[in-house]
């Protein structure tokens, strides 16, 4: 009963979260700020669902170092060659910025058990924190992209 209950919470955060893309998308230049403030959308699923917080820490580091490396390679990738630029990029970006991640993932994980925090991960706690850290981090990228006056070829954002 409690895997089918975290699934539920996946599909429906997971819902939600691709609406809010979409709206996003249609709404041009703020979709950084909309992919931001998404971000929060699964902390208050991890509150609701009673989880702690901190053993969520070292999922949202990973998600903020793998996919603000990756929005960066996909934006780079997107400004150069055009949309397959961007799928390419974004998938050797993906490759090492998940390495490079994890990495730190595993580092935040060994500093909080240096101070006596319990960080071993459960499905839910995991899947949330990741996709927290992705959302908060692409949103700033994005909104910094669109200040600096970076857009993509063929949308500009």
């Amino acid at each position: 009963m409690k895997r089918a209950y975290e699934i539920a919470v996946m599909a429906i955060v997971s819902i939600i979260i691709i609406s809010s893309g979409y709206f996003g998308m249609s709404a041009g230049k703020y979709v950084g700020v909309i992919l931001f403030a998404s971000g929060f959308i699964p902390l208050i699923a991890a509150e609701l669902a009673r989880l702690e917080m901190k053993r969520l820490t070292p999922d949202i580091a990973f998600g903020v170092i793998d996919t603000g490396l990756l929005t960066i390679f996909a934006l780079l990738g997107g400004h150069l060659y055009g949309v397959l630029g961007a799928v390419v990029f974004g998938v050797v970006g993906d490759s090492v910025t998940d390495g490079i991640a994890g990495f730190f993932e595993g580092g935040v994980a060994v500093w909080l058990r240096g101070k006596g925090i319990e960080e071993s991960r459960l499905p839910l706690g995991s899947g949330l924190g990741k996709l927290c850290g992705c959302l908060l981090i692409s949103g700033i990228v994005l909104t910094a992209a669109t200040l600096l006056g970076v857009g993509v070829e063929g949308l500009k954002i």
